[in-house]
């Protein structure tokens, strides 16, 4: 048996397969390397923190968010790069630091094939690093469209960025379809649409009648999520009758903590994200603001839970309203269809099923990770001699 090729996954937080989405994508693109490389994972911790409870990937190292002055000054005596961070201008605030690489590559400890980039504001330090390990092969995952929920200026910084560090990797992706075209269509690259995805368990267990619970599901630091939950419990719940009841489960600061109430338990991170599902009659996912995809919706319909959503937070998933959940842009209109779902029990069986068949067929890891693998076969054959 042949030694396996090393490949660095390079990430702003730890792969997890639960407790935050991007840790949950990370995780997913280092799941479908390890199954041809040896993966080692390096953090570079812009992107938040996971609950202290969540079981992170092996084979990982964090580096430190730092670089010094003569690592800066080497890459500006550099006239390539000199001239790469001189056309991308001023970067966005969370932009890693390029002149951390030479840390970095000293982390990885050894050669190594090939490189992964999680996200755009990793990008120069990606395309540092895959010089410094002299990589046969390097992506970027841009996850989502960064300049979508960014200020104006920060907009047009992260659009310098990628049209100046995009270039330089053998292949990109996002995962929204939506979203990818936008970017390749602003920059003239092509971004392949890899989705989010879950393990779809093999049994689920669902309530045998309705007791009113509604779920939100997220990462309660995030600002649109946070946002979410004070909207489903200050003006959806209260257009409910009395028996409803809302759980919020998700890592949070403390900020939810105000919403608690005899109706509204403020779980925070839960290990059993099943039994969750298990107790919900309704998950609702009342978003105003967000890009990119819906993990809390994808592990709804997983397990078998009906969904009342806004179009933000389902955008960018291939599910139609009526047929795999129920879509309302305002309060008023969250409340009639969670209503809806309340008293009419095979409709949520049929939105449930229709669902579960989507997630199967087009967002579970059985599906994606294989897209993966063949997303990095084509980025490694761009650079095979003619």
């Amino acid at each position: 048996m042949g030694v396996r090729s090393g490949l660095v996954v390079l990430a702003p937080i730890a792969p997890a397969p639960t407790g935050n989405g991007l840790a949950m994508r990370t995780d997913l693109f280092r799941r479908a390397a390890s199954s041809e490389f040896d993966v080692r994972t390096i953090v570079v911790p812009v992107a938040g923190s996971l609950p202290t409870d969540v079981e992170t990937s092996p084979h990982l190292t964090v580096a430190r968010h730092a670089g010094t002055k003569a690592d800066a000054l080497r890459l500006l005596a550099d006239p390539v790069w000199r001239d790469r961070l001189t056309r991308a201008g001023t970067l966005p605030a969370r932009v890693a630091s390029p002149a951390l690489a030479e840390a970095v590559a000293d982390a990885v400890g050894g050669p190594v094939r090939a490189l992964h980039v999680m996200r755009s504001y990793l990008a120069p330090l990606g395309a540092m690093v895959a010089e410094l390990l002299d990589v046969a092969w390097a992506t970027l995952d841009l996850d989502e469209d960064d300049a979508v929920l960014a200020t104006p200026e920060e907009a047009a910084a992260y659009d310098r960025l990628l049209a100046t560090f995009g270039p330089l990797f053998d292949g990109l992706s996002a995962a929204s379809a939506a979203e990818a075209d936008a970017i390749g269509r602003r920059h003239g690259l092509d971004v392949a649409c890899l989705p989010n995805a879950v393990d779809v368990p093999a049994e689920t267990t669902r309530p045998s009648r309705s007791t009113g619970s509604l779920l939100f599901v997220g990462n309660l630091t995030y600002l649109p999520n946070l946002e979410a939950s004070r909207t489903l419990v200050r003006e959806v719940l209260p257009a409910l009758g009395p028996s409803a009841r809302v759980a919020l489960v998700g890592l949070h600061d403390g900020r939810v903590d105000r919403l608690a109430a005899a109706n509204v338990e403020v779980a925070g991170f839960v290990t059993d994200i099943a039994g969750a599902y298990a107790a919900a009659d309704v998950v609702v996912a009342p978003l105003r603001t967000g890009a990119g995809t819906r993990l809390k919706l994808l592990e709804a319909f997983a397990h078998r839970v009906p969904v009342v959503a806004t179009p933000v937070a389902a955008a960018g998933l291939d599910c139609e309203p009526g047929r795999h959940l129920l879509i309302a842009g305002d309060a008023a209109g969250l409340a009639a269809a969670v209503d809806r779902l309340l008293t009419d029990d095979a409709l949520g069986r049929r939105l449930a099923e229709a669902a579960y068949d989507l997630v199967c067929r087009r967002y579970s890891t059985d599906v994606v990770l294989p897209a993966i693998r063949e997303f990095f076969d084509r980025a490694a054959g761009r650079r095979q001699p003619a």
